[in-house]
């Protein structure tokens, strides 16, 4: 029998992303869109507009790092409340691309709103197909492919910039005594056995501490003072 997926009142998705970010604004999703917003998905021409504006807020005329640091930090944003919430509250938000709108500032980096939350409980492993399906394949792999459009970086790297906001958000969950790092770590396996994720990179339990090393890099140490991040295949 194939396990169903129950849907959520609004206002409990609403207090459970509100909650989350409370605790930490990686984890959580606005609901409450200013007037300076973007409808998802994100369009060619919104991403080479983004693109600019990130390559001149950091200094670098480098295309590849601009698109690069777009979708590291739209990604991050979309990826801390979808594996937050599963976790720490049994519900998936639907995060599809039509029901998300955004923002960039350079000095808030990206936000993300949810005008009208809804989500789903059930089975954990019903609502992680949902996951792939509306976060990876139905959200992200878009977004992958837009920025490619503006610019032509390589997918693996982009596909490792999401696996890096991914391991990044269960470690927080796992530091923050969100859910217990063993926890943390099967649900990370199972979320990058998928797709574009696979080999992306090394999850693993040291200790009580959840680490990730990626296979790709972001470029991020082409920037100046840049230097390379703690999960980088470089370090």
């Amino acid at each position: 029998m194939t396990a169903t997926l129950t849907a959520v009142p609004a206002g409990e998705v609403a207090d459970a992303l509100r909650r989350a970010g409370r605790e930490n604004p990686l984890m959580g999703i606005g609901v409450e869109p200013g007037p300076d917003t973007h409808a998802a998905p994100m369009t060619v021409p919104v991403a080479a507009e983004l693109a600019t504006a990130i390559g001149t807020w950091l200094n670098t005329d480098e295309a590849r790092v601009a698109a690069s640091l777009v979708v590291l930090g739209y990604s991050a944003r979309l990826i801390g409340p979808a594996v937050a919430l599963p976790l720490r509250d049994g519900i998936l938000p639907d995060l599809r691309p039509d029901r998300v709108r955004f923002a960039y500032r350079p000095d808030r980096g990206f936000q993300l709103y949810l005008p009208e939350p809804t989500g789903w409980r059930g089975d954990p492993a019903a609502l992680r197909a949902r996951w792939h399906t509306d976060i990876i394949d139905g959200h992200l792999a878009g977004l992958v492919d837009t920025v490619r459009a503006v610019t032509p970086v390589s997918a693996g790297l982009l596909w490792g910039n999401i696996a890096s906001g991914v391991a990044g958000a269960l470690r927080m969950l796992a530091h923050a005594g969100a859910a217990p790092a063993g926890r943390c770590l099967a649900e990370g396996l199972a979320m990058l056995d998928y797709g574009p994720l696979r080999d992306t990179g090394d999850l693993r339990l040291t200790g009580d501490d959840l680490t990730f090393t990626r296979r790709s890099c972001c470029l991020y140490y082409r920037l100046d003072g840049g230097g390379y991040c703690g999960d980088c295949v470089l370090s």
